[in-house]
């Protein structure tokens, strides 16, 4: 989606080319679209588009683990609201509070504004994936397929995020064949596409686990995929619990451990990754840890 322009041309420069390197997923891109979008609010500080774009680098760093920074996520949250402060019509800035409510787990509230966006700009595609995301968190994923279909349809020339969340939906609601098949499109065009790596194994592993593939290199393909993720991102948690649900899956419990304990020490407010050490701490017959985890 192209910004609203500014009546400073030197500013809409800056931001458009800002946009362009927030699409490569990379910490270095990351960094040049921030810059270019900090250009963009030093040429014209009512820019509400840039904010919304600057907001979005802030964002990309938490939620890819790029960097250390632990007020990257309130640093987001203050600069989309600053977007919709000075534009309370710019659709992709409530998608994007959506996204950072997710994060802060309110759910109903990222729902809502995912609405807003969409009621704001029912013929843009991007309204759509977005509101797609913010249904993926909160796991709904018969509605964020319909909504990702539909950003799909609207535009066919979609960016690689936008096959991501396609397979998540697929992911969600156990069509793993057609998860896979999309991941893979995924990495075609993005071969650094970490989130996908994470997905793929965790699809390899429930085809597994469901007895739904007769191919006996699922584990391999499980681990490989994982392992690809970890090395591609050692500081994302969810890496981590995708390589340790193959080690359990596999039996290597020690391995398993160390890997679970490696994402609780990155993100440990996030309960799913507990959930899963407490069942390795079960299998390796420390029950009273486990069952300290699960509470």
């Amino acid at each position: 989606m192209r910004p609203k322009r500014t009546d400073n041309l030197e500013a809409y420069d800056a931001l458009l080319r800002g946009m362009e390197y927030h699409y490569r997923f990379t910490p270095e891109a990351n960094t040049q679209a921030r810059q270019l979008c900090e250009r963009a609010i030093a040429f014209d500080p009512t820019y509400a588009e840039a904010y919304l774009e600057l907001s979005f680098t802030s964002y990309l760093e938490w939620t890819w683990k790029w960097s250390q920074d632990s007020q990257a996520l309130e640093r987001a949250d203050e600069l989309v609201r600053k977007a919709i402060a000075l534009d309370d019509s710019l659709a992709r800035a409530h998608g994007l509070l959506g996204f950072v409510y997710v994060q802060q787990h309110r759910y109903d509230q990222a729902a809502a504004e995912a609405e807003r966006a969409v009621t704001l700009a029912p013929n843009n595609a991007e309204s759509y994936a977005m509101q797609a995301d913010a249904l993926l968190f909160a796991g709904r994923g018969a509605d964020a397929l319909r909504s990702i279909e539909q950003a799909l349809r609207l535009n066919p020339r979609y960016p690689v995020v936008y096959l991501q969340a396609l397979g998540v939906a697929y992911q969600q609601t156990g069509q793993y064949a057609e998860a896979i098949m999309t991941y893979k499109q995924v990495l075609v065009r993005n071969p650094n596409f970490v989130y996908a790596y994470v997905n793929l194994a965790r699809v390899y592993i429930a085809q597994w686990a469901f007895q739904l593939s007769e191919d006996p290199q699922t584990l391999e393909q499980a681990l490989a995929a994982a392992q690809r993720a970890v090395t591609l991102n050692d500081s994302l948690a969810r890496a981590h619990v995708s390589l340790g649900y193959v080690y359990l899956a596999q039996k290597h419990y020690e391995q398993a451990l160390a890997e679970l304990e490696r994402a609780v020490a990155l993100d440990p407010s996030e309960a799913e990754i507990h959930a899963t050490l407490a069942e390795a701490l079960s299998r390796v017959g420390r029950p009273e840890d486990a069952l300290q985890l699960v509470e």
